[in-house]
């Protein structure tokens, strides 16, 4: 089984609950996947340097 996780980004924050201005971009990730590679998927899908920014749980 195949799980779909949407990734929204670039935006901006205008209150606690409304985030606007926002890119949408997925991924598709088995159901066994570990988390360092959700983390290291989502980072690939991002374009997140990891060595300048940390991904924590």
């Amino acid at each position: 089984m195949n799980i779909s996780i949407l990734l929204r980004h670039s935006g901006v924050w205008e209150s606690e609950v409304r985030y606007e201005r926002y890119r949408s971009d997925g991924i598709v990730i088995g159901e066994n996947i570990s988390f360092m590679n959700l983390v290291l998927a989502i980072a690939a899908m991002l374009n997140i340097d990891e060595s300048r920014k940390k991904i924590d749980n």
